[in-house]
């Protein structure tokens, strides 16, 4: 007695690559600057209260610094979101 097994033949299937698109990926420029900001705006506020002024150039504006250089980095971190 013979019994006969059926065979599964395998296709071949092409499979595409997926192409990853730099520029969506990539930080601009304007985001980078907008990062240090926020980052200089957020050690600006600590160095405050710790009784270290780095804005003593700003004169009295030297007290709302954090607030206009977090602004302006956040701004600037939008904008190079957008304008890639």
């Amino acid at each position: 007695m013979k019994t006969k097994t059926k065979e599964k033949k395998m296709r071949k299937v092409k499979v595409q690559e997926e192409k990853v698109q730099e520029d969506t990926n990539s930080t601009s420029v304007l985001q980078m600057l907008g990062f240090l900001l926020v980052g200089f705006a957020i050690a600006d506020f600590a160095l405050s209260w710790a009784g270290v002024n780095l804005t003593s150039f700003m004169g009295g504006a030297s007290r709302f610094s954090p607030m206009i250089f977090g602004f302006l980095g956040a701004t600037l971190m939008s904008a190079g979101k957008d304008g890639s």
